[in-house]
């Protein structure tokens, strides 16, 4: 079996360079390490030695940098579609063991009506992953299979594009 790279790995070079990674910077973590400033602005201003509220709103302060540097570097990642400039929105289906040649042969093959009749089991057996565009441009699926502890990638990342895409939209916004 050929081991293939994973869709959220090889999203970006599949699609003839017209999907893009994003990085954003979390807006709740630059309020949070707003909010540390403010919190020890505020245990500065005390002017009470016997007073316990200096103590406390350094504590807080810290606790809000630490939170609120670490919810900025984790930040969010997100991809888009260059041509539509539309983002691509992550779905992940499961099917039952015995349907991957069915499942296989209906994305191959481009049946995607048929995807309804496949049976679906959850978090087992076959993992269909997708990231399709929000205004149905752009799909791109990926078969993975699990074995044990992980899922594996069974099948290259596949680009649909138009009707195709629009299509797979309408299939996973109704399945889920």
């Amino acid at each position: 079996m050929e081991k293939y790279k994973t869709i959220s790995e090889d999203i970006e070079n599949v699609s003839n360079r017209d999907v893009v990674k994003h990085s954003r910077i979390s807006g709740i973590g630059v309020g949070m390490i707003v909010a540390a400033v403010v919190c020890a602005i505020a245990g500065k201003s005390f002017e009470d030695p016997n007073s316990s509220l200096p103590a406390f709103f350094f504590t807080v302060s810290a606790l809000l940098l630490l939170a609120g540097i670490v919810k900025v570097f984790v930040g969010r990642t997100c991809y888009t579609f260059k041509p539509t400039k539309s983002r691509l929105q992550p779905f992940t289906l499961y099917f039952d063991v015995h349907e991957s040649v069915a499942l296989q042969n209906c994305v191959e093959m481009k049946r995607f009506d048929e995807l309804n009749r496949l049976k679906r089991e959850k978090d087992t057996g076959i993992k269909l992953e997708a990231m399709v565009t929000g205004d149905g441009t752009f799909a791109a699926l990926q078969i993975s299979e699990y074995v044990p502890y992980t899922y594996e990638a069974i099948t290259p990342v596949r680009c649909y594009y138009g009707d195709d895409a629009r299509t797979l939209f309408s299939y996973f916004r109704d399945s889920i």
